[in-house]
Order: structure tokens, then sequence, then C-alpha cells
């Protein structure tokens, strides 16, 4: 069976934008679920991993440490984005501002202090697996 033929460099750039698409829609999607069950959902950090996987995978960043590193990265923006949004949206529902305002008027160092926070060791630990998950899959050829 004659080996595939290694995709140009555009469409492996292409690749790590449309991965790091998927894992902003994903933490934003993440972080809507939290909101609406009223928990951090931490778990949902896999099914964030796996259109990060296929993407890449697709992209030709299949057996690559690089991929790997980027599928990793990936699932770690998606997770702080979701987790950001959630201190957003606290603060939000206890100053009684819209989101969109406290998003904008919040010192984004402050919104990370509560993410922080808001995280316990089992979130943590949850994330992380679904880090080495995403970075393992992507680099089995």
């Amino acid at each position: 069976m004659p080996a595939e033929p290694t995709p140009a460099p555009r469409p492996r750039a292409i690749g790590i934008a449309t991965a790091a698409m998927c894992a902003l829609a994903g933490g934003a999607l993440w972080c809507l679920l939290s909101l609406y069950s009223r928990g951090d959902l931490a778990a949902l950090a896999f099914v964030v991993a796996l259109p990060v996987i296929w993407t890449l995978r697709r992209h030709g960043y299949a057996g690559r440490w690089s991929g790997a590193l980027v599928a990793g990265a990936c699932v770690a923006l998606a997770a702080i984005y979701s987790f950001y949004l959630q201190a957003v949206a606290q603060i939000a529902g206890m100053l009684g501002l819209p989101m969109r305002d406290a998003l904008l008027r919040m010192d984004p160092g402050m919104a990370m202090d509560i993410a922080r926070a808001n995280v316990g060791a089992g979130s943590a630990a949850l994330v992380a697996a679904a880090i080495v998950f995403a970075c393992a899959l992507v680099k089995r050829a």
C-alpha cells in the first residue's frame, strides 16, 4: 500500500486554526452546560478533545509530537476558556449585570483568580487526564 503524501504546510496551519476554534467552541458549550447544570462538568474536557483530535489527525498531525503538543494546548485552552466564562457568569450573577457587561468591565486577572478558586483537585485531574488523552491519541500513528 503506498504511503500517503504529506500535506502541504498551509493545510497544517489551517488544521491548527481549526483545532483552536473547535477548542474555543467546545469551551463555550462546556460553560453553557456547566451553568445549566450548576457544576463545572470537568469530564466534558474529554468530549471537547475529540473534535480537536480528529481535526489534527485529518490535517496531517497523526504520529507527530508537534500535533500532540497542539492537541494538549487546545484542550487546555478549552478548559481555561470554559472556567473563565463560568467565573464571569458568576460575577455577572452576583452584580446583576448582563454577562457581556461583566466580561467587558471585569479585570481578566480577577476572573482567572475566581476560576482558579472554583476548580477543585478532581476537576483539575480530569482536565489533565483529558490533555494526556488528546496528546496520546494524536501521537498514535
